[in-house]
């Protein structure tokens, strides 16, 4: 790592180093989607009675040509 000036030992524990910030912030990430993910399960979406029941209908029509 001659770019940061860093003796072989200096490079070795900072590659320990990031490699340990790497796992850490891994860790957390997955620790916080779990969350979220045990939060979405309990929710319980129901419609809404003022929607029109032709709502979303246009997702259907996605592709198809009216004129052929």
């Amino acid at each position: 790592m001659n770019e940061l000036d860093l003796t072989n030992t200096q490079a070795v524990i900072f590659m320990v180093v990031l490699i340990a910030l790497l796992l850490y912030m891994n860790h957390r990430d997955r620790k916080k989607s779990g969350k979220i993910e045990r939060g979405s399960a309990q929710t319980i979406e129901t419609p809404s009675e003022g929607l029109s029941p032709d709502y979303g209908r246009y997702i259907q029509f996605a592709g198809v040509r009216p004129w052929g």
